[in-house]
């Protein structure tokens, strides 16, 4: 063989070694390796060799300290991975899928996401998958390009937000049905009709979250028009949620627009609107949620004056739409805000809900700790020993102010519904988020639980004897 000839096949194994070390396969739903096998030298850090739909590949470049960053705009409808050896920017709204085609996104135990700006944002629409799996060491951390230890603490949208597009079922009226007979709705953030959500699999798959951060989030196109932490459009109940934190949103922490998803460990804390809110025929179940409206302290963070802790609809515009909004919310502790905060729990708009198992706690009078609103809601609840809108296992430490929403058509007192339920009153123990004696003490509830639940040995969402989960991974 001659000698160019060689060396044309060297550098033609070396190209097709790097593709397939770097490259993503399209549609690929596998999680590719993070390390090499056998004794070879692990390769370079480099981004990953995708091209978005308008055919501009991946931006290299390097930060101020001479880490690889990697820039990603526009869709991208090939599979591909992000790695903890680098730092990845969002430049614009980012998608992951045009609604017509299938990718995953794999991002990497302890890998950094940043938005530069307002309208950056991580979307993964209809059809594609993020698998975001962190580690209880090594979380996924989104965030802003301006995070670098010196943000005020009350610093809040300086970028978009997570939003995940899934095909479950959702609530609307007859009119806003499509053709085929199936509510659709407009992902926020962009024109209308550009990205949309909702379809007929309650199963659907939108991948996994696991031990992943979201800061300084919430960007605000308009007052009507603004970007939650992490949003899940009608995503069906085949999508793993475990471990997520979002801090200082500026508006909602986690919303929930219909659709069947469930979720364990949400640790929300600092955001401006509501920290947990669903909408439009939400059904999922939900375990392990701590709502801090206090961290940051809002004594010095002047931006922290939040309003609801749970704000929780059905359909604000159609109150009987179905299907109903009737989740199952177990093991939660709320947190009031000292400042400023609305309702710690707004039962509104038609909802059904079974809460069971929780804290609430709040001194300050601000605000009550539950109100529920809207005929609908009263209609739908029947009566105050309800079975669709139920609390047990609840525990309230609430100064004076503890019920609000009555008018003169309820169909009962927000008093007498809590009276009927069996929520109790008590001075709160708490050492930090862990219960003390007199949560220990109150009787848990697990005959409402179905088979997704763990199964609690107190209310609340740290048990006096365990640890508190939301050490180490969240970042904070």
């Amino acid at each position: 063989m001659k000698k160019n000839e060689i060396l044309n096949l060297f550098l033609l194994t070396a190209v097709i070694g790097l593709v397939i070390s770097c490259g993503g396969s399209d549609n690929d739903d596998t999680t590719p390796s993070s390390s090499s096998s056998g004794s070879a030298s692990p390769a370079a850090a480099s981004c990953p060799l995708v091209s978005n739909a308008a055919g501009a590949s991946v931006v290299s470049g390097t930060d101020t300290s001479g880490n690889l960053t990697c820039t990603y705009t526009g869709t991208y409808n090939d599979s591909f991975q992000m790695k903890a050896s680098a730092t990845h920017i969002l430049s614009g709204p980012v998608k992951i899928g045009d609604d017509t085609t299938s990718p995953t996104l794999t991002i990497d135990a302890g890998t950094t996401l940043r938005g530069e700006s307002g309208k950056d944002s991580l979307n993964i629409l209809r059809g594609a998958k993020i698998l975001a799996k962190g580690t209880a060491t090594n979380p996924i951390i989104m965030t802003s390009a301006s995070d670098d230890g010196t943000l005020a603490a009350d610093a809040q949208a300086q970028w978009g937000g997570l939003q995940i597009m899934g095909k479950a079922t959702q609530n609307c009226t007859e009119a806003e049905k499509n053709a085929d007979g199936i509510c659709e709705r407009s992902a926020e953030g962009f024109d209308a009709g550009a990205v949309k959500y909702g379809g007929n699999d309650d199963n659907d798959n939108s991948g996994e979250l696991s031990y992943v951060v979201v800061k300084y989030a919430g960007y605000a196109f308009t007052s009507e028009n603004e970007l939650n932490g992490i949003a899940f459009y009608a995503v069906g109940d085949a999508t793993k949620v475990n471990y997520i934190r979002v801090h200082n949103n500026k508006d909602d922490g986690i919303e929930f627009f219909g659709g069947t998803v469930n979720f364990k460990y949400a640790y929300l804390t600092g955001n401006q609107d509501d920290s947990f809110d669903y909408t439009n025929g939400w059904r999922g179940n939900a375990q392990w949620v701590i709502i801090d409206q206090n961290t940051p302290d809002p004594a010095t963070a002047s931006n922290n004056r939040p309003d609801n802790g749970m704000e929780f609809d059905s359909n604000g515009k159609a109150n009987d739409a179905t299907p109903r909004s009737n989740p199952t919310i177990s093991n939660f502790l709320i947190i009031g805000n000292t400042e400023k905060h609305g309702e710690l729990v707004h039962l509104r708009a038609g909802t059904s809900a079974t809460l069971v198992n929780g804290i609430i706690v709040d001194k300050s009078d601000l605000g009550p700790c539950i109100e529920i609103d809207d005929a609908a809601t009263f209609n739908a609840a029947g009566s105050t020993s309800s079975t669709t809108l139920r609390a047990a296992s609840v525990m309230i430490d609430c100064g004076s102010n503890k019920y609000s929403g009555e008018s003169g058509d309820d169909g009962f007192s927000t008093a007498a519904w809590a009276t009927a339920q069996g929520i109790t009153e008590g001075t709160n123990s708490l050492n930090g988020y862990k219960n003390g004696a007199t949560e220990a003490s109150v009787t848990v509830n697990t005959a409402l639980l179905g088979s997704f639940f763990d199964v609690p040995t107190e209310i609340g969402a740290v048990p006096s004897t365990g640890s508190d989960w939301t050490a180490v991974w969240s970042d904070i």
